[in-house]
């Protein structure tokens, strides 16, 4: 007859298996390791990139993009609203100073030019006719004046008369006084007409000064209408190539609207922009790197835009070489900011293995041997890290990502 197995016996049973499972995984676990311990302790030269340490300079800088923008680009816009009549020259044109470019349509200008013409000979006639009526008006009161001093010379010579006529009894008193009451009359009326005479020639300048001021007004609007006739045909201020032109024959162009676009290419400039993070470590004045494939250009920060659009911080850079034979209009370029140099340092090529860190695990070939050593990083750029110490010049250092291999202290190196 079977019985029931106790439960400190299952229990004990239990804890055996248990036992078992565990040390069995214990074992797996130490087995992997020791076969990723045997791989990893030795590499393929073919599979690692190097670089020998050296001495040299090494300037710091930031990364940044560049668009090379003409020196110049001159706008030339529509003198007046007109019609695009003709289109002479297409974009990429290399043109003269001179050089015509684009006509408006001129039907309308020499329309306004002659309306312009006309009013100004009304003008001149008016003023002509001004001219003769206030000769004539002036004439009248000269003539006036001078028969009011015919007058009081015969008032005069009555009141003398009637004064030596009274001494000998032929005349009254009252008649001597009716006499000097007409001549002091008389004599008020000439300063009358005199005060008239000057006030009239004063409003004959003024009236002859406002005419031909007027005149001389329209005249000038003539002059500029006859001038934007002549510019109808848009031509060139300087030599350069034509980078936008409206082609849109027959449109209607506003006065002042753009209608073509004209840029120098003896020289060029360049307009970068750099990530808002690094916004405060850019100044004017800094120096800069432009890398245009093989070619490395210098150059400055000469502006820092005052605002940040889109994340983006935008400067303008001027090249000790403007002409150089690298450059084109609208070529994307890299720049390099120089934030700080160091003239004579050990230096090494830039690579995977270093991640910016201030110090670096980094792996030394001696021989079929490469050894960790823990090595201060300091300045670095597109091309080179320096290495402050633990690395003498002549050493050759890995400069691929070992992250894999950080946990060993020394690798083998297999052919």
């Amino acid at each position: 007859m079977d019985r029931a197995v106790s439960l400190t016996i299952q229990r004990r049973r239990f804890w055996k298996r248990l036992a078992g499972w565990l040390a069995g995984l214990v074992l797996l676990a130490a087995a992997l390791l020791a076969f990723r311990h045997s791989l990893s302790t030795s590499i393929r030269k073919a599979q690692v990139r190097t670089a020998v340490a050296g001495r040299g300079a090494v300037i710091q800088t930031l990364a940044a993009t560049g668009l090379v923008l003409p020196e110049f680009e001159e706008v030339i816009t529509a003198p007046v609203t007109a019609d695009i009549q003709q289109v002479l020259v297409s974009e990429g044109a290399v043109v003269t100073a001179g050089q015509p470019l684009l006509v408006l349509d001129q039907a309308a200008l020499e329309a306004e030019a002659g309306r312009l013409e006309d009013e100004l000979a009304l003008r001149r006639n008016s003023i002509r006719k001004l001219r003769l009526e206030l000769a004539r008006s002036l004439f009248d009161l000269q003539v006036r004046d001078s028969i009011k001093a015919l007058g009081i010379s015969s008032l005069e010579a009555a009141l003398d008369n009637a004064r030596r006529l009274k001494q000998v009894g032929g005349a009254t008193q009252e008649q001597v006084e009716q006499a000097e009451l007409e001549m002091r009359i008389a004599r008020l009326e000439k300063r009358q007409l005199e005060n008239e005479l000057k006030t009239k020639q004063q409003s004959i300048e003024a009236e002859l000064r406002e005419s031909e001021l007027e005149a001389q007004i329209q005249e000038r609007r003539l002059l500029e209408q006859k001038s934007k006739l002549a510019q109808a045909v848009l031509a060139a201020r300087r030599a350069g190539v034509v980078t936008w032109i409206n082609k849109q024959v027959g449109a209607a162009a506003r006065e002042g609207a753009p209608l073509c676009k004209v840029a120098g290419l003896g020289a060029y400039r360049l307009e970068g922009s750099v990530s808002e993070l690094y916004a405060s470590r850019v100044q004017v004045g800094m120096p800069v790197q432009v890398r245009i494939n093989d070619s490395l250009l210098i150059g400055a920060i000469i502006n820092i835009r005052p605002t940040v659009e889109n994340d983006v911080l935008a400067f303008d850079v001027s090249l000790e070489n403007p002409s150089h034979p690298m450059l084109r209009p609208n070529l994307r370029t890299e720049i390099f900011i120089v934030t700080g140099s160091r003239p004579d340092v050990v230096r090494v090529a830039n690579g995977p293995a270093f991640n910016g860190q201030r110090r670096q695990e980094l792996f030394i070939l001696e021989g079929d041997r490469a050894r960790r050593r823990t090595i201060p990083v300091g300045l670095s750029n597109f091309d080179f890290v320096e290495l402050e110490e633990g690395v003498l010049p002549g050493e050759q250092v890995i400069i691929s990502d070992m992250s894999d291999y950080e946990h060993l202290k020394e690798i083998k190196i297999r052919e």
